[in-house]
Order: C-alpha cells, then sequence, then structure tokens
C-alpha cells in the first residue's frame, strides 16, 4: 500500500527554491474554454506536509481564474543532479486564499517578489492527494485520503 502524502523531506528538498536551480516545477491545469494549459511555477513551495503554495501574479486571469470552474492540477518537476527527490509528479486541487497572500508572498524566493513588487497577485494553495517520483532510494508513491 502507498504511503500517506508527505511533502516534506526529500520532496520539500526538490521543490523549495527549485527556479533558484533552473528547474522550476510545471503546472498543469484546465482553463476556463475546457483546454490544457501547462506554466512553470518558479514561486511554488511546501507550505505542510500535504499542501503546496504558489504566488500567482495575475489573480483574475489564467491559472487564478481557472481554479474556480476546475480545481483538479498536476504538477511536475524534474532536476536529475539536484537535491532531494530527482522526479516528483504531484495531483491535487487549487484553491486561491487571499487570506494567506502575506504569508504566501514572504515565502516565496526573493526573485519571484521582485516579478510583482506590489503585491498585485493572489496566494493559491493545492491540496494534495497524489506523489509519485523517484529519487536516491528508488521509487515511491503516495496518497492521502
Amino acid at each position: 500500500m502507498p504511503d500517506s502524502v508527505d511533502l516534506g523531506g526529500p520532496v520539500r528538498e526538490a521543490l523549495d527554491g527549485a527556479v533558484l536551480r533552473g528547474h522550476p516545477p510545471a503546472l498543469a491545469y484546465v482553463r476556463e474554454d475546457g483546454s490544457p494549459a501547462a506554466t512553470f511555477r518558479g514561486s511554488t513551495y511546501v507550505r505542510s506536509p500535504k499542501e503546496l503554495a504558489i504566488w500567482v501574479r495575475k489573480r483574475d486571469d489564467g491559472f487564478a481564474k481557472a481554479i474556480t470552474k476546475e480545481s483538479r492540477v498536476s504538477l511536475v518537476y524534474a532536476d536529475f543532479g539536484g537535491p532531494g527527490v530527482r522526479y516528483v509528479a504531484i495531483e491535487g486541487r487549487a484553491s486561491a486564499r487571499p487570506e494567506l497572500n502575506d504569508e504566501i508572498y514572504q515565502a516565496i524566493v526573493q526573485p519571484e517578489r521582485e516579478q510583482d513588487p506590489e503585491k498585485n497577485g493572489i496566494a493559491v494553495v493545492i491540496e494534495v492527494y497524489s506523489v509519485r517520483g523517484f529519487g536516491s532510494s528508488g521509487y515511491f508513491e503516495q496518497h492521502g485520503n
């Protein structure tokens, strides 16, 4: 049976600050018109053992708007020479969380804050329900409730 979701340890080590190593995770979601979209999200970090956080610069458009209709998202990260896991695929549900704007904006890496110095964006939290990947210990799989 797969382990319960835990984004700590090697997953956190890999994702937090990945953009600073030139390997931002890619996020896939469904646009409002039903078409697929994939974007790099350099502000992504592990907020808790079961949550990712992202600062989204366009609060009323694109990804932030799309998740109000379809919240399911997936994220993929790969860095075969970096710390932590070498590859991870994550599935979850995203929601805009404006009450967390200050917390999440302050937690993202400085180059991402510089892209939105006026803090016009919005905080998004992804509640993770599936993680698959591999690292130095081999393949792993985790599923939440």
